[in-house]
Parts: structure tokens; sequence; C-alpha cells
């Protein structure tokens, strides 16, 4: 991470290279004010080194925990799994065109879990990754169900294929 010269304080005194430390941390906020069913999300920038300078990009990331549906009489309760999150990506994929021209590919990722973490890929551009976070790490934070996580790059999710409108013919048929 980028460290700052001048920080407000030691828990700020780095720039996020992504948007989950902040999700992770709301997750276990609700999780000790007993709310079991979690879902939460956030548009920002995240901080990378770059070439010349500072890269700050736009960043929508997720995050997921808890039952799958909300309590109610008529269901049993599952927990959330990889394909409730990647429903979710593919949620928002799906309006400007991009689900039809991506892939997600199994990888792996120093935070997520080896066998649950996948790239999400359009040709050879990366859009972000989605995925479980690892055991070890939700262990040492606490969390006593699995945490299930996506990252997009945004400005590839504002770009796509915009609806056309097509009048209404003025003849009732």
């Amino acid at each position: 991470p980028i460290e700052l010269a001048n920080p407000i304080s030691a828990e700020l005194s780095v720039m996020r290279p992504s948007l989950w430390p902040g999700l992770v941390q709301t997750v276990q906020y609700n999780l000790a004010r007993q709310v079991p069913r979690v879902r939460v999300f956030e548009s920002g920038l995240r901080f990378l080194h770059g070439e010349p300078e500072l890269l700050q990009e736009p960043m929508l990331a997720g995050a997921i925990i808890g039952d799958g549906l909300p309590e109610q009489w008529a269901e049993t309760s599952c927990q959330v799994d990889f394909y409730d999150i990647k429903a979710n990506v593919e949620a928002l994929l799906t309006p400007n065109g991009h689900l039809a021209h991506c892939r997600f590919e199994a990888a792996e990722h120093p935070v997520l879990h080896p066998g649950q973490s996948a790239r999400i890929l359009r040709g050879d551009q990366e859009l972000g990754w989605l995925g479980q976070l690892h055991p070890v790490l939700a262990k040492s934070l606490g969390l006593s169900g699995a945490l299930y996580l996506f990252e997009l790059r945004l400005p590839v999710l504002a770009s796509g294929d915009l609806p056309a409108f097509e009048a209404l013919s003025k003849f009732p048929s």
C-alpha cells in the first residue's frame, strides 16, 4: 500500500489498494450487533502505484454473509455460497451487455479461498474478482460464517451498450 506522509491517525496511515477491508469492517460491525444476514456494497477509489504517478481507480465492491433468504416460515435457512455472489455480479454485468462478453476464470487471489475464487475477464481485460474470503483470514477476523466478496472496475461497467428507445405506434393495433 501507499503510505501517507501526514496521516490523520495510525489506522489511516496508508491509502487503500482495495475496497474489501472497509466492507469486511462493516460486516464485522453488523455481526457484532446481532444482524445475522448482511448485504453491503461500496463504490469508491482504490489507490495503486502507477508508472509516472499515483493511480486512482474507481471500483464497485460488495460483500454478503448469512442466510440466502430473509427469515420466513415457508423456507428453511441456507447459507449464501459462491453462486449467490456470482449471481449478484452477473446482475451488474447484464444491463449494459457485458455479461455476454465476460467469462469467469478460476484463479487464485491472496485474500480469497483458493477453491472458491474467480477472476472476471472481458477478452484479455480484467474486470475484477469474486470469491470467498480465505478461511484463515475469516478466522483471524472472528467471522463465524463464510464471507463472499466481489470487486469490479467501475469505468468498464459504465461503458457498454445503451438500450435504444423506439417510438410507440400512433395507431391502435
